[in-house]
């Protein structure tokens, strides 16, 4: 009989490819664990496809968490933004107790670490990590009986280890720096260690309650003031963090809301240095003045957003009065082909009825007659307008070469004649003398020619009517018909160079771009505009052409 290899002789023939599999699930379930915890935390995978990072900094780089959330937090958690690095590599952060300094302390390593672990951070996509080499914090009370060790002392041989340690790339977090000893050393120790980190190049952020530190990050440059802001009224904190602005600590603030007498509160003042007085003041009118002005950038911003909501809505409504318009015009139009069909059929049955006027009654024949030639007249009075053009379109074309020096020439949207001053030339144009303005117009511009009379003085005369009154440096065409706002903007620009305008603005609007491209086109070959340009932004950018005139 055969005997079979046992099951462990089977499993080590695999142990290769069993241990891959291995590796290989274990992969996949951490990568299924880092989404189910991106969608429980509404986090961002900050990292991408592609070898291009743009979320990592280089190391000592910049740290900038946008709109972050602590991951364990509940609720709808206030959004942080903390800032360092770059021009500030240390990060001081004051204000009262339970505002949020330590949660922010924590989101910031926390959110450091996760993100080079690969895992999706609570925080904007435009967030910005560098890779650090090492992430070193003192937070907490470490204090022991058993090695007698008190709160300041066990802080102490933390951040004695983090000095030791610390490099360039390292992340430093310090949370109630020096604190748990005299105020006035502590917070010289406390300034001693931050100039120690600095000199590491390290980032650091770190929260105290020294009142000393403030003025210290304010004078030196790599260093800046942080605070979580609290709302003395209601004696609870925004957990907002701004910075650039230190912290008060609203102690004497909280004691009076919370009932305390005026007595003691008088004394307490009295206590209180008069400078850090002065300086409390201060740092409450700078907190005014910032919430007010970010309420008043809020108001704008809201302001802005309806403005554009409306110009939007007639934006829309302009595109739909096109659209009418158009449907209009293309059913007059099926209309009127219909009316010309309609005559055409009562001028054949007309015809055929005077054909057959010997079998049928003349005064029937003449009746159909009358109403063939009565629809005829009305199709006429109708089509003059267009009659008109197509017999302007259909003018024998001019001799320009007859055309010399001396000679009146009239040109198209021009009421006035001006005096040809030089034959035309290979290019096809002609110089001509309107009033005080020397120009080249082509010869497709001229509409006729009236021959030199010559005086006594053996010149011609041009004689330009004065302009209006009440002409004005602007025309407003919106909302109008294309043709009947073309035939105005001529007689506007007409007016215009005779008033000695250098410019005049054309107020088209932008909705579907057909006016202002109509606009346009008449502006391009007309022979009173030197140039035209799009007005600026502030000035109506794309509704209002600038016509800058010649002379």
């Amino acid at each position: 009989r055969a005997r079979t290899a046992p099951p462990s002789a089977l499993v080590g023939e695999e142990a290769e490819r069993i241990t891959l599999t291995i590796e290989v699930l274990g992969r996949i379930d951490l990568h299924m664990a880092s989404a189910r915890l991106g969608h429980a935390l509404g986090a961002n995978q900050l990292p991408f496809e592609g070898e291009d990072q743009g979320w990592i900094t280089e190391s000592p780089g910049r740290l900038h968490l946008v709109n972050a959330r602590h991951p364990l937090l509940t609720g709808n958690p206030v959004p942080v933004t903390i800032e360092v690095g770059g021009e500030h590599r240390v990060v001081l952060i004051t204000g009262p107790n339970t505002g949020g300094k330590t949660v922010a302390l924590k989101m910031a390593g926390l959110l450091a670490l996760m993100a080079q672990s690969g895992l999706p951070i609570p925080a904007a996509a435009d967030s910005l990590l560098p890779v650090f080499d090492q992430v070193f914090a003192d937070i907490g009370d470490e204090q022991s009986i058993e090695q007698s060790l008190s709160t300041f002392s066990s802080h102490m041989r933390t951040i004695i280890g983090i000095l030791e340690e610390v490099s360039p790339g390292s992340l430093v977090l310090l949370d109630e720096l020096a604190a748990g000893t005299d105020p006035i050393e502590g917070a010289a120790l406390a300034q001693a260690i931050i100039e120690q980190l600095l000199e590491s190049s390290a980032l650091v952020i770190a929260t105290t309650h020294h009142g000393e530190l403030k003025v210290f990050a304010h004078n030196t440059p790599a260093v800046t003031n942080a605070s979580v802001e609290f709302d003395t009224a209601t004696l609870a904190p925004t957990y907002r963090l701004s910075i650039g602005l230190p912290g008060r600590s609203n102690a004497l603030a909280i004691a009076r809301r919370l009932g305390m007498g005026d007595e003691v509160l008088a004394r307490a003042s009295q206590v209180v240095e008069p400078e850090r007085a002065e300086f409390e003041r201060l740092l409450a009118d700078i907190q005014r003045q910032r919430d007010e002005a970010e309420t008043a950038r809020r108001a704008e911003e809201f302001a802005r957003r309806e403005a554009e909501e409306v110009r939007e809505r007639l934006e829309s409504r302009l595109d739909e009065v096109e659209t009418e318009r158009a449907e209009i015009t293309a059913s007059a139009r099926r209309e009127l082909e219909g009316e010309v069909e309609d005559v055409r059929d009562a001028v054949k049955r007309a015809r055929r009825l005077l054909s057959e006027a010997e079998s049928r009654s003349l005064e029937e024949a003449r009746a159909t007659a009358e109403n063939a030639v009565g629809a005829v007249e009305r199709l006429r009075q109708r089509e003059k307008p267009r009659v008109r053009q197509r017999k302007t379109a259909a003018a024998p074309p001019l001799d320009v070469a007859a055309i010399s020096p001396g000679d009146l020439i009239y040109l198209e949207g021009l009421p006035q004649p001006g005096e040809v001053v030089s034959s035309i030339d290979e290019e096809g144009e002609i110089a001509v003398s309107l009033g005080s303005l020397r120009t080249r117009v082509k010869a497709h511009q001229i509409e006729r020619v009236e021959k030199a009379r010559k005086g006594r003085g053996g010149g011609v005369t041009v004689l330009m009517r004065p302009a209006p009154a009440n002409v004005g440096s602007e025309v407003h065409l919106r909302g109008e018909r294309v043709e009947p706002a073309l035939q105005r903007l001529e007689r506007f620009l007409d007016d215009a160079f005779r008033a000695g305008y250098p410019t005049v603005r054309v107020v088209h609007g932008k909705g579907t771009g057909t006016m202002r491209q109509a606009v346009r086109e008449l502006l391009s070959g007309h022979p009173l505009v030197r140039s035209f340009e799009t007005a600026l932004p502030a000035e109506g950018g794309e509704g209002v052409t600038l016509a800058h005139l010649a002379g």
